[in-house]
């Protein structure tokens, strides 16, 4: 980790080089002109979602959310009961995440991570169904414990500092001390960084901070999209993205594409890099632009299936 690959620049060397994902200019600048800038906005949680706390509890609790924001989609669905509420995917992980702490605040100390049991990590997210890849999670949740006792004192906070608030140093340094946050892929001998959950990570942090009134990381701008599998299906959607038939016909099949194979390398890079000229073309950071992004591909028109792939990166 002490050369980290440019994200975007190594997101566009695989999109020059690309077998299976390309980028369809002219639909890509449609739809930047079909986009109405002031409806790009930062949404925040629901508000049974948010724990309010110190500085340093809030920072604690979104090192906690995002260590296990990953792979949430699953032939059987899962669903969280809480506060009145039946939530899914992500909103399933937080509602499970925020009743454990409003039941026990011990659950903010990352002793309690690292020492964790597969079935108190079931009953936190219990509901209808079962989170996907369980074992995955209490396995996140040892390491993320263990290392930021070992090395930041326990204190998401201290890792905040030592990146001078700036977030794509927090993002750089969580990819170098956690190995979950280490998205970095291989494609054709060389490495691309993606870094999905290291950034949102630092961009989390910023609206939780922001909604108590503790101000936000700097260099959020600097920060790319969040390559997962929404965006990609939009893209499809619109038309900015075109992937080859057999591609095409595979991830409508809910065939499962490996992670780190070029298929998948390919589509998360065009990813970053549709985005990044969408961002240009609007004048907007693409941070900003991902959240935007994120809630537009859950839209009823959008009928076009997501790729699936079994990874921990998001």
């Amino acid at each position: 980790m002490e050369n980290m690959p440019d994200i975007l620049n190594s997101c566009r060397r695989v999109v020059q080089r690309a077998q299976h994902v390309h980028i369809d200019d002219g639909s890509l600048r449609k739809s930047a002109a079909g986009i109405d800038r002031q409806a790009i906005s930062i949404p925040t949680h629901p508000h049974p979602l948010q724990i309010r706390g110190s500085r340093q509890a809030c920072a604690n609790f979104v090192l906690l959310c995002d260590c296990l924001n990953f792979c949430f989609w699953s032939d059987t669905p899962w669903v969280v009961t809480f506060a009145g509420t039946d939530w899914t995917r992500t909103f399933a992980m937080l509602a499970g995440l925020v009743r454990a702490i409003q039941a026990d605040a011990d659950w903010l100390n990352p002793q309690r991570w690292a020492d964790v049991r597969e079935a108190e990590v079931s009953e936190i997210f219990a509901g209808t169904g079962q989170i996907p890849l369980l074992r995955e999670r209490v396995e996140v949740l040892h390491e993320t414990g263990a290392v930021l006792i070992s090395k930041y004192d326990g204190s998401f906070l201290n890792l905040v500092e030592e990146a001078g608030g700036q977030a794509p140093a927090v993002a750089e340094l969580l990819a170098r001390d956690f190995s979950s946050f280490r998205d970095v892929a291989d494609y054709d001998g060389e490495p691309v960084a993606f870094l999905k959950r290291a950034q949102i990570c630092a961009a989390d942090l910023t609206s939780h901070w922001s909604a108590q009134g503790y101000g936000s990381l700097g260099g959020l701008d600097d920060l790319t999209v969040f390559a997962d599998y929404r965006l990609p299906q939009l893209f499809r959607h619109w038309g900015t993205m075109r992937v080859t038939d057999s591609l095409y016909h595979r991830i409508e099949a809910l065939d499962e594409i490996p992670a780190g194979s070029p298929e998948e390398v390919e589509l998360r890079a065009a990813t970053i890099c549709i985005s990044d000229r969408l961002a240009e073309l609007l004048s907007v950071p693409a941070w900003r632009l991902d959240y935007f992004l994120w809630e537009r591909s859950h839209d009823p028109a959008v009928v076009v299936r997501h790729h699936r792939t079994r990874t921990v990166f998001y």
